[in-house]
């Protein structure tokens, strides 16, 4: 080969690597974004540890995780995956926690009510397999905790409202709030399992404390000592007809909108000022003096003015009886 052709082929050679480098620089930004999004998702994907986590106090239910700690699992991998700390790929992943099946009549209700108020079957399957467990551990009716849930939230476990109820069954996190202790403290709230759980005990208590279902349903709604419950509870007890029924295969009976019972205040006595100014005056006729008559009246007239009044007996001064 002579020595032009080595020059060449050297010249070319020199190029291309020159070019493969000013590429390689160019995607240097892009290729590591891109390994850091791979190590980030495989970290924040890599699974729960649920074995790991030691049981809470109380009626916790086994392999329950608060959304406190569930937040701070997912968050720990993806901080380590920032700070390149790679995890460790020995360990295998483990796989998701399914519930177990449900029976047929649970799998009516759930179908029920996702059709009804739109939300996944997954998700209420869930509910609906966690209210079971929780009426059962309690002693209430399971169907009545779900009508609760379906008046109170529409099943929607993100629902607050302006008094500060929060969950599937709007508990009052600041009264209740010793009971969501065990689950992680007031974030559970938004938890459906610790919702339910302490939704269910306190309708447990209520029911024990008023003995009946009824009064339960009261002093659920906040209406212990007031007259009425707005329908509240005609309201909870057509739901819960209406998920028996789903339950059994039945036809759906219409669904009660209960119309709050409007209190009419009391009539309030007038002042006696008041009924003075409004009486009819007598007519111009009865009120001019008679003939012959000395202005102001005579007996007669002096006697409607006096007739019940009390006068001093003659020969007593004023004032003695």
């Amino acid at each position: 080969m002579s020595e032009q052709r080595r020059i060449d082929l050297l010249f070319a050679a020199t190029v291309r690597v020159l070019s493969l480098a000013r590429l390689a620089w160019r995607s240097a930004p892009a290729l590591a974004m891109a390994l850091v999004i791979v190590v980030a998702v495989h970290g924040t994907l890599g699974g729960i540890d649920v074995a790991s986590v030691p049981r809470l106090a109380m009626d916790v239910p086994e392999g329950y995780l608060s959304a406190a700690q569930r937040t701070a699992s997912a968050a720990s991998p993806a901080l380590e995956a920032r700070m390149g700390i790679r995890a460790d790929e020995s360990v295998e992943d483990e796989p998701v926690r399914a519930l177990p099946p449900l029976d047929r009549e649970q799998q009516n209700i759930a179908r029920f009510i996702a059709t009804r108020y739109r939300v996944g079957v997954d998700a209420t399957s869930e509910f609906v397999y966690h209210a079971y467990r929780a009426a059962r551990d309690i002693k209430v009716d399971p169907m009545l905790v779900l009508a609760i849930m379906s008046v109170e939230s529409s099943f929607n476990p993100k629902a607050q409202s302006t008094a500060g109820a929060q969950g599937l069954m709007q508990v009052l996190t600041r009264v209740h709030a010793e009971k969501f202790r065990p689950f992680g403290g007031i974030p559970a709230a938004f938890d459906p399992v610790a919702n339910i759980r302490v939704g269910s005990a306190i309708l447990k208590e209520y029911i024990n404390r008023e003995g009946s279902v009824e009064g339960a349903l009261k002093s659920y709604v906040g209406a212990a000592l007031a007259e009425h419950d707005g329908g509240y509870g005609a309201k909870v007890l057509n739901a819960r007809e209406r998920i028996a029924a789903a339950a059994a295969g039945r036809p759906i009976p219409a669904e009660v909108i209960a119309v709050p019972v409007r209190i009419e205040p009391e009539p309030m006595m007038q002042p006696v000022s008041r009924i003075i100014e409004t009486r009819t005056p007598l007519p111009l006729e009865e009120s001019r003096p008679a003939a012959g008559e000395p202005a102001g009246g005579g007996a007669e007239a002096r006697d409607q003015h006096v007739r019940n009044a009390v006068t001093p007996s003659a020969g007593k001064p004023a004032g003695e009886i």
